[in-house]
């Protein structure tokens, strides 16, 4: 989507899988230097990303764990994945390690809390955490769900998107460039099959978050009872849903310019007002209840 934005024919959808299949084929290779840490750094930055799949409700309503986990265990899952890719930059102890590993933490340290800032304006008028709750109470209110506190939280997520998955203006997916590049930085000396794993987390990860706020703020048409039709229905509106956050998100790179490091702050700054005052509407709207 972003290459034909940009005039460009760009890769086929199969691409990415072809890629995943090569280096998943091919050996790993680490400097000497490296310990044990950068072994297993990068299966564990993967297993807890796949670990919170579940988490999310995708095609049908209770989640898949039901009432075990929340967006707390979550929000806790990527903070665990983002310090193990970490710890394996650092490890190698080349100066881009060192760079996209602290890039990466003080972004992390920012972002984590208003996370959890978010949850809290989606979650707050649920009395719940856990993404089934909510969307299963954004499914019963029908239209009315749709409330000034809903736009401003939705508004807030999708700048903590663009920070937790390093899309412009935070970071740019495509660039190697030292000065601007962060998660990239990263990833210089994984290879073979961590390289794999790294590319495939980040699919991973993207997809959660891209779902997660379809689950939050659009969840008509989560089938709540179990029936072929219904989950056929579900199914095509979530294909829908994640093709259209991904146009959102295209659009989004294609209209601005990668911004300076130091202004991410103030991105983050936006979304903790925005999911603040979500939180107010909620409490002024309901009446102080």
């Amino acid at each position: 989507m972003k290459a034909r934005a940009q005039g460009r024919p760009g890769p086929s959808l199969g691409q990415p899988y072809r890629t995943l299949v090569k280096l998943l084929g091919k050996d790993r290779i680490r400097a000497d230097a490296t310990s044990a840490i950068s072994r297993y750094s990068a299966r564990i930055s993967f297993a807890a990303l796949l670990a919170a799949v579940p988490l999310v409700p995708w095609l049908f309503l209770p989640g898949p764990l039901g009432g075990i986990g929340d967006l707390i265990v979550l929000v806790g899952l990527l903070a665990l994945s983002r310090f193990f890719l970490a710890i394996q930059a650092l490890d190698v102890g080349t100066s881009f390690g060192g760079l996209g590993s602290s890039r990466e933490m003080w972004m992390g340290a920012l972002a984590e809390p208003v996370f959890l800032l978010v949850i809290f304006a989606f979650g707050g008028p649920a009395g719940s955490t856990q993404a089934g709750v909510i969307a299963a109470r954004g499914i019963a209110l029908g239209a009315a769900y749709a409330s000034p506190p809903l736009l401003l939280a939705l508004v807030a997520y999708v700048l903590l998107l663009l920070v937790e998955t390093g899309r412009l203006p935070v970071d740019n997916p495509a660039t190697h460039l030292e000065l601007t590049m962060i998660h990239e930085a990263l990833v210089l000396e994984a290879s073979g099959r961590d390289l794999a794993l790294v590319a495939w987390g980040e699919g991973i990860k993207f997809t959660l978050l891209v779902g997660l706020l379809a689950a939050l703020a659009l969840p008509w048409g989560i089938p709540t009872v179990w029936t072929v039709p219904l989950l056929a229905a579900g199914a095509i509106l979530l294909v829908a849903k994640l093709v259209g956050a991904d146009l959102l998100v295209g659009h989004l790179e294609t209209r601005v310019a990668k911004w300076r490091l130091f202004r991410v702050a103030d991105l983050l700054a936006l979304a903790a007002v925005l999911a603040f005052g979500s939180l107010a509407l909620t409490y002024v709207i309901g009446g102080g209840a």
